[in-house]
């Protein structure tokens, strides 16, 4: 409100903290801030504008069935029209398309009862007479499927206590109702029977899915979304249930003042004696919220109620004891403890009896349940590692394994009630969505943030519809709606579940092996810290705040990632698939017939909830938000702060800040013109044209207000400045009227005191009555005894009167038992006279049939034996053709057999041939492995020849080298011995007079006669000492010889080459004529000895001569034999690359070499092959000298 428009004095709605907007009146106001004084005496201080809201009388006054049809449509006059009908328990209210209903705590009000159910009923296609209701709605929705033949929706929502589930079972009870209305009996008596059983599937979802909650004794923990189908003609034919979030951490524990689900205190209560429980308060779940007490669902007659609702359903009594064995495993499974031991943990010893009676329950192994608690496998580095776990760490796993028990049972059973009320056919269905309101606790969590998205987006479904609705109706009236703006939610739903949102971080950070709830909240406040619906506080470390539709919720991260993991470990699914009990192995699915990729909680409730929306608009939708009164739970009890915040989250309010986006107040024509023609210059005028003049006259724009075809449209500024025009014009007429007033006062004074007198006269006429009445009371005291003895006569007559009566009715009872026993006895007469008289009867009777008999026969032998006869006769050909027809039977029973026959050995084999193959297929694994092992023993076997022939070759290099050192040391020992053999025969040549015996030296170098003597018959004698000058000159170069010549190469006779016989034998053939040597010629001869000795290039005698048997043996044709092919030769069928290669005897491995190794011995460290070669490595690695 406008701080200008506030005046002292005004009436008004003033916001008070313990109570919301109550009545009462400005008493100051200094343009910021005033005082309300309220009408119950509270005094509100320090108001601004925006918590005053000014009203008058007739906006008090108004009581409407739509809240949209409200004058001043504001949150104060929505609650307090809301107040008012409830306190006269009218707890049903229109606002647009929304039934808003208030939870009475009270099911016998005159409204409202089972009674009033053909009222509705007996009404056309649309509710226009009676209240609004539940009913209504369901009404509506019918019809409008069977005119529009579209699918329908309701949507059903609000906290905790609100009301929704009887809501919900309202609506089924009238549709049932109302598709029975018409049809024949069996159609009727059909559509009953599917409603029952709809109404039979309460107590079971109720006592597996409700829990007692601060708020409500039975509340709803997940969400439900049943499609209730009808056929072509409208009848009721079934149903199908869908599940939303099962609140899984109750089935663990519960909060201060909470229950877990009620199954397990209806398990205990049973006190079934094959089950083995114990007392409630020795099981932790149970007492963890310090409650085991509750008003429903809590006693042995409410079990035995449950399971008569399975039996009814269909569920067979094995499948019902197998369902509460599953419950009292999860209650023993939750008592088990862990304690530390060292890095690990150990199960408490006190706890082992609740491990024994769980694995009893559930059929499983303890031993395998003990080690898998308390370790975990993970695959790290190609191979398993096993890890051990602490207590708290094996806790989460026992409580991971319990939550996906139990929520896998209660899938189990919504699965059975759909077997039991589904149906296919091809008529429409109208959804009912019984689903969970916007929640927001002192912590608030991941459940939390799931809920609110799903709210959100139904929040955003119903502005969008509303929202359209309202501007449709707006250009219909042709008002100008370009600068309404719509209140769009989405950018909120974007940050929670869009790309990139809340969810998908919390995804993200899920993923990482070494993802924290911090990494999550650091990531979302980086991504979203610039939108305007999140806030993070500063102090906040594991909280964030997100700015919902219904108000600002503070989120807390801790364990978010553990639940919306949810993650069960692949060992106790299996373990739990592997149960004893058929009823436990199935709960659990296959882990084969999942998706590779596991799905998130947030994940799969995110789709849950896209495609949930996605239903809902292909429908067309209504809506009803039920909201509870007063935290207190009794009847006519109302809070308004506790009401308006309900409001605020279930939509409510939504609506009214959609009108007031647009035009939130709207009045008609002949509505404003009885409201404001004392404005207009002339009252008298059209409706039309008196709005039209006041719009004028107050200069209205289309901020303030435009007119339609049928409607005004004023914004709440314009609709106070026309309250603000009336009161100026109400004054004015107010000081005419109190003139007026006075002078017709004066008149009525001086009226009065004329009539005074006359009053005297009646009065005194009056005072005569009491003599009268005294008079008849006499009379009647004179007469009373007389009335008195009659009545006594009358009522004596009447007693004797009943007592005749009653003798005259035993007297015809007597004999009405006297004529029926004497008929008796004729009856008796009769029949032992017939029995009497049967036996002659009989006799002649039966002579008379002989007789007749034997006539008739001897007539009949003689037509029977030419019956006979012809009979035999067509018997005969019968005969022949039925063995015709046996035998053509037989032979095709023959052909069936003989064909089953060979179909049976086609398949006999068929199998053998896929045996053999199996066999073959195995066997040639078996030799492609062995094939592997014998490769590897042969690479390893190359590998240790090779590095081997490499040391061989060193130490042969060695040994060359050696040899050549000792060659070289010998050839200079022999060439200086030669050299000086050869200079002592020089020096005898030259000086012959010395005694020489020529004969017994002899030479076979060429003869070299002296350079000073040119004749041999002057020698001139010459000095030993004096150099000898020889007559020769260095040879000429000759070109390089090739290897072949080299190697054909004989030395020259006399070279010292030679051995020293073939050089004597050389010699004596010469001439005895002295020469002395050739020098040149030595020096060439000893570089080739040299070369000779270095690298031999002929081939020693040995291996000439063996060569030469080797080709004799070729040319002898008796001695020829093949080639024979190395091991090392694929085509050699024992080495392993040939594809004929078999594996040794015994498991052996013939290797390159022809020796043999175990295939065993091929892959251990301890192989010889393998010391061998390590040992031939570290010999070549050694430096050579």
């Amino acid at each position: 409100m406008s701080g200008a428009l506030i005046e002292v004095g005004a009436l008004c709605f003033g916001l008070s903290s313990k109570d919301s907007w109550k009545v009462g009146k400005v008493t100051s106001w200094n343009g910021k801030v005033g005082e309300v004084h309220c009408n119950d005496g509270e005094k509100l201080t320090k108001l601004s504008d925006e918590m005053i809201n000014l009203v008058s009388d007739e906006v008090l006054k108004e009581d409407v069935d739509d809240l949209l049809n409200l004058t001043l449509l504001h949150d104060s006059t929505l609650l307090h029209v809301l107040r008012e009908r409830y306190m006269r328990d009218v707890i049903y209210t229109n606002i647009g398309a929304i039934v808003v209903a208030l939870n009475p705590f009270n099911f016998k009000i005159a409204h409202y009862t089972d009674d009033n159910m053909p009222k509705y009923l007996a009404e056309g296609d649309r509710i226009e007479s009676n209240l609004p209701h539940s009913w209504a709605v369901a009404h509506n929705t019918y019809w409008e499927l069977r005119n529009d033949q579209q699918n329908q929706t309701i949507l059903v929502s609000g906290e905790s206590g609100a009301g929704k589930t009887e809501a919900s079972k309202i609506v089924m009870k009238y549709l049932a109702a109302l598709s029975c209305k018409s049809g024949d009996k069996v159609n009727k008596d059909a559509a009953t029977l599917v409603g029952t059983k709809i109404n039979m599937a309460s107590p079971p979802l109720e006592s597996f899915g409700n829990a007692k909650t601060v708020r409500n004794d039975n509340s709803s923990r997940f969400g439900k979304f049943m499609r209730v189908k009808f056929d072509e003609a409208g009848f009721l034919v079934g149903a199908h249930i869908t599940k939303y979030l099962l609140e899984k951490s109750r089935i663990v524990t519960a909060a201060q003042g909470e229950r877990v689900y009620h199954s397990f205190y209806l398990v205990v209560r049973g006190n079934d004696p094959k089950l083995q429980l114990g007392r409630d308060s020795s099981y932790k779940s149970l007492a963890s919220g310090n409650m085991l007490a509750n008003k429903e669902f809590d006693s042995k007659e409410e079990f035995e109620q449950v399971n008569s609702a399975l039996t009814t359903m269909g569920v067979p009594q094995s499948d019902i004891d197998a369902i509460w064995r599953c419950v009292a495993g999860v209650l023993n499974a939750l008592n088990i403890e862990f304690i530390e031991d060292g890095e690990g943990s150990l199960l408490n010893d006190g706890t082992l009896s609740y491990l024994d009676k769980m694995c009893e329950h559930w059929g499983i192994d303890g031993e395998l349940f003990k080690n898998e608690a308390v370790t975990t496998t993970m695959f790290i580095g190609g191979q398993w590692i096993t890890k051990v776990l602490p207590p708290v760490k094996a806790v989460d796993g026992r409580d991971s394994l319990v939550k996906a028990t139990y929520d896998y049972e209660f899938g189990w059973l919504i699965e059975k009630c759909n077997e039991m009320l589904d149906v296919e056919c091809s008529g429409n269905w109208v959804g009912l969505l019984d689903i969970f309101g916007f929640e927001d606790f002192e912590v608030n969590s991941f459940e939390q943030i799931c809920i609110n998205l799903a709210n959100e987006s139904l929040q955003g479904h119903y502005n969008e519809y509303i929202f359209t609705k309202d501007m449709d109706l707006c250009r219909a009236e042709g008002i100008d709606v370009t600068e309404v703006e719509f209140p769009d939610n989405s950018p909120c739903l974007n940050m929670i579940s869009g790309r990139g949102g809340i969810l998908a971080l919390l995804d993200e950070e899920c993923s990482l092996g070494k993802g924290s709830s911090q990494g999550f909240l650091h990531k979302v406040e980086e991504h979203h810290k610039s939108n305007v619906f999140f806030k993070k506080k500063q102090l906040a470390k594991n909280s964030f705040i997100i700015r919902h539709y219904a108000g600002d919720v503070s989120y807390d991260v801790t364990g978010v990632l553990d639940k919306n993991r949810d993650t069960l470990k692949e060992a106790f699914k299996n373990m739990m698939r592997a149960s004893t009990d058929p009823f436990i192995a199935a709960l659990h699915p296959d882990p084969a017939s999942q998706n590779s990729k596991k799905q998130t909680v947030g994940g799969f409730f995110k789709e849950q909830v896209a495609l949930l929306m996605e239903l809902i608009n292909s429908t067309n939708p209504h809506w009803i938000r039920c909201v509870k009164p007063h935290p207190a739970k009794k009847p006519l009890h109302f809070d308004g702060v506790s009401t308006m915040k309900q409001l605020a989250s279930s939509g409510v309010l939504g609506t009214v800040k959609i009108r007031k986006a647009g035009y939130p107040i709207r009045l008609s024509y002949d509505s404003f013109k009885v409201r404001y023609r004392i404005i207009a210059p002339d009252p008298c005028a059209p409706p039309k044209t008196i709005a039209e003049e006041i719009f004028k006259h107050l200069n209205f724009q289309k901020s303030d207000g435009q007119l339609g075809v049928t409607i005004v449209f004023l914004k709440t500024h314009g609709y106070v400045e026309l309250e603000k025009a009336k009161k100026v014009k109400l004054a004015v007429f107010a000081k005419t009227l109190l003139m007026s007033a006075k002078t017709h006062m004066s008149r009525l004074k001086i009226a009065c005191q004329r009539k005074v007198a006359q009053v005297e006269v009646i009065q005194a006429f009056l005072r005569s009555k009491p003599s009268e009445v005294i008079w008849r009371k006499k009379q009647y005291a004179l007469i009373e005894d007389q009335i008195i003895e009659s009545t006594k006569k009358l009522l004596m007559s009447m007693k004797e009167e009943t007592e005749a009566r009653r003798v005259l009715e035993e007297e015809e009872h007597r004999v009405q038992e006297e004529m029926i026993a004497s008929l008796m006895k004729g009856i008796e007469a009769v029949v032992k006279h017939w029995w009497d008289t049967k036996p002659a009867r009989d006799e002649a009777a039966r002579n008379k049939v002989l007789d007749e008999e034997s006539g008739e026969r001897n007539v009949i032998c003689h037509e029977e034996k030419d019956a006979l006869a012809e009979l035999l006769k067509e018997a005969e050909e019968h005969r022949i053709e039925m063995e015709d027809l046996q035998f053509e039977r037989e032979e095709a029973e023959r052909y069936a057999e003989e064909q089953q026959r060979l179909e049976e050995l086609e398949k006999e084999r068929q199998l053998e041939e896929a045996r053999r193959e199996a066999e073959r297929e195995a066997q040639a694994q078996e030799l492609e492995r062995q094939r592997q092992i014998a490769l590897a023993a042969w690479a390893a076997k190359e590998e240790y020849e090779e590095l081997e022939k490499r040391r061989l070759q060193i130490e042969a290099e060695k040994k060359q080298h050696e040899k050549r050192k000792r060659m070289a040391t010998q050839l200079t020992s022999k060439e200086l011995k030669e050299t000086e053999r050869l200079q002592i025969a020089r020096s005898r040549l030259q000086y012959p007079e010395r005694s020489f015996d020529t004969s017994s030296k002899v030479f076979t170098a060429g003869t070299l006669k002296p350079a000073t003597s040119t004749t041999p018959s002057s020698p001139q004698p010459q000095s030993p000492f004096q150099p000898v000058h020889l007559g020769y000159s260095p040879p000429s170069p000759s070109p390089r010889r090739s290897s072949a010549q080299r190697s054909s190469y004989s030395p020259p006779a006399g070279s010292l080459s030679q051995s020293p016989v073939q050089r004597q034998s050389s010699i004596s053939s010469k001439s005895p004529e002295y020469s002395p040597p050739n020098i040149g010629g030595l020096v060439v001869q000893k570089e080739r000895l040299s070369q000779a000795r270095m690298q031999p290039e002929c081939l020693s005698s040995l291996d000439m001569v063996s060569r030469l048997k080797k080709l004799k043996e070729v040319k002898d044709g008796r001695t020829m034999i093949s080639p024979k092919i190395s091991l090392r030769d694929p085509r050699n069928p024992e080495n392993p690359n040939n594809p004929k290669w078999r594996p040794q005897e015994e498991g052996m491995v013939l290797l390159p070499d022809g020796s043999k190794v175990h295939a065993s011995k091929v892959t251990q460290n301890d192989d010889p092959l393998e010391r061998r070669r390590r040992r031939a490595a570290n010999a070549a690695r050694q430096p050579s000298e």
